[in-house]
């Protein structure tokens, strides 16, 4: 089995290419709107919605616009990546205001890192 693409929230456009293209380095490839009628077949809401596709390696990112909801309300779900370089990364995240949480592995001198979008996703950085 391969993971082909994940699908998150943002509320706008903006925030999306900021997180997405410059702090993660994804290519965004597509911009496409779901007509209501699929929507509701897909996923039981009928809307119109706007979704952006990024890219990067093998990984595909799908990002649906929701301009309703303020933020993500699970606070658990979070989605783990596997980065060249954490330190840069970490580096980046502070140049654009986003805040990360870096805890110190017991007994290693490793690190887990927790990062949260402006929409509140979390992403697991390996």
């Amino acid at each position: 089995m391969k993971l082909e693409h994940f699908a998150l929230s943002s509320k706008s456009i903006e925030d999306s290419d900021e997180f997405f293209g410059d702090i993660l380095g994804f290519t965004k490839t597509r911009d496409f709107q779901v007509n209501a009628d699929l929507m509701e077949q897909f996923f039981g809401v009928k809307k119109e919605q706007q979704i952006l596709r990024y890219e990067k390696d093998t990984l595909s990112a799908e990002i649906f616009i929701n301009k309703e909801e303020p933020s993500v309300k699970d606070t658990f779900t979070h989605i783990c990546l596997v980065v060249e370089d954490r330190d840069k990364l970490i580096k980046n995240l502070a140049e654009y205001g986003y805040d990360y949480v870096k805890v110190t592995r017991k007994d290693k001198e490793s690190y887990y890192l927790f990062i949260k979008d402006k929409f509140g996703n979390i992403y697991e950085i390996k």
